[in-house]
């Protein structure tokens, strides 16, 4: 950076700016090492799903209006693949060095 014909102030930007970079990829090379306790994982997957069994029993009474609770089914269904998509994002996302193509960048 030194020997390029430029004037001082904005070699010292460029400096700056290269030394953020450094500190952001190393902090990145940070994540990429440190790994995500399977528990999380595990115990939010559980939690959702022994939620998502009672949800029948607490929609219930909600739904007394239709025809013998049959609005509860699509309900139920309608609020688990939600629930469930958003925990596979988190998954997703707590790793994001496996879905990027990270060698492409380095």
């Amino acid at each position: 950076i030194e020997k390029l014909p430029m004037h001082f102030m904005r070699k010292n930007e460029i400096n700056k700016n290269l030394s953020i970079f450094e500190d952001t990829l190393g902090g990145s090379e940070r994540l990429l090492s440190s790994p995500v306790p399977l528990f999380y994982s595990r115990h939010t997957a559980r939690f959702i799903s022994i939620w998502l069994l009672f949800l029948p029993f607490a929609l219930y009474g909600q739904f007394g209006d239709s025809w013998n609770h049959i609005m509860m089914i699509p309900a139920s269904l309608l609020i688990s693949v939600f629930l469930f998509g958003i925990e596979e994002l988190a998954t997703q996302l707590e790793e994001p060095f496996t879905i990027l193509p990270m060698q492409g960048f380095c």
